[in-house]
């Protein structure tokens, strides 16, 4: 009977540890399961971990691009502002040098001056009639005097600069110049030398052509046509080196 009881209880525990030993391997395949899940886990924490360390590096770039954009968009506002207020300065000399010299020049309104706004330059159109005898570069006494009051007003402004161009009809040029070119030319010249030598206007300043017949305001189909295509222009613009120098400053 003790023999018996015992053979049972040993089978009784070999069963037992069965049951204990398929537990043991459920156990460490969770526990295998939960390490491998653990370690994916893991790896994704790094993964975003280092994700997260370019982001912030991005964002630190970025927030000194976006500085070096503001400190930009200041500049170039800081330059348009000085370019602004040079050109401000120009238009607003310009407009009153065309209006002293348009009242100054009425008086020879019939005499065939002319003034003119347009394009930021300011044109004086001077005919030959008012100016000059035909084929001559000699100064009329009433041409001295119109260009007398073109320097009077130019002269109040240091900055500004004069091209005097000389313009023919399409008429021969005379004895006493080989060509339309040469009378154009030496008409202009012979402004141009007034200007520094009679009324002190810096000849840096000055700039003379002749355009000869090329530049027509006017078909030379009739005599009042040539009439108006002989003229010489006085051109006053403004001092584009001021505009370069407040490009070249403005920073």
């Amino acid at each position: 009977m003790k023999k018996a009881l015992w053979v049972i209880a040993v089978a009784g525990s070999l069963l037992s540890g069965c049951g204990t030993s398929k537990k043991l391997e459920a156990a460490n395949g969770q526990i295998e399961t939960l390490k491998s899940q653990v370690e994916s886990q893991t790896s994704k924490i790094a993964e975003n971990s280092k994700l997260i360390s370019q982001i912030k590096e991005e964002n630190i770039q970025y927030s000194k691009e976006a500085e070096n954009c503001r400190k930009l968009e200041y500049a170039l506002r800081q330059r348009v502002e000085k370019i602004n207020s040079a050109l401000a300065v120009q238009g607003t000399s310009l407009q009153k040098i065309f209006e002293q010299t348009r009242d100054a020049l009425t008086k020879f309104d019939d005499a065939g001056a002319d003034v003119k706004y347009k394009n930021g330059l300011i044109y004086v159109s001077l005919q030959d009639r008012l100016l000059f005898p035909q084929g001559s570069t000699k100064l009329k006494p009433e041409g001295y005097e119109a260009l007398q009051l073109v320097s009077d007003v130019v002269q109040q402004y240091h900055t500004v600069k004069i091209i005097v161009v000389g313009n023919t009809d399409s008429d021969g040029a005379g004895k006493a110049f080989k060509d339309n070119w040469s009378l154009s030319t030496e008409r202009a010249n012979t402004v141009v030398r007034l200007f520094r030598d009679k009324y002190g206007i810096d000849p840096a300043r000055l700039t003379a052509a002749g355009k000869s017949k090329y530049d027509p305001v006017a078909t030379n189909t009739t005599a009042d046509n040539k009439a108006l295509n002989r003229r010489t222009e006085i051109i006053i613009n403004p001092n584009f080196s001021a505009l370069w120098e407040a490009v070249e400053t403005a920073n």
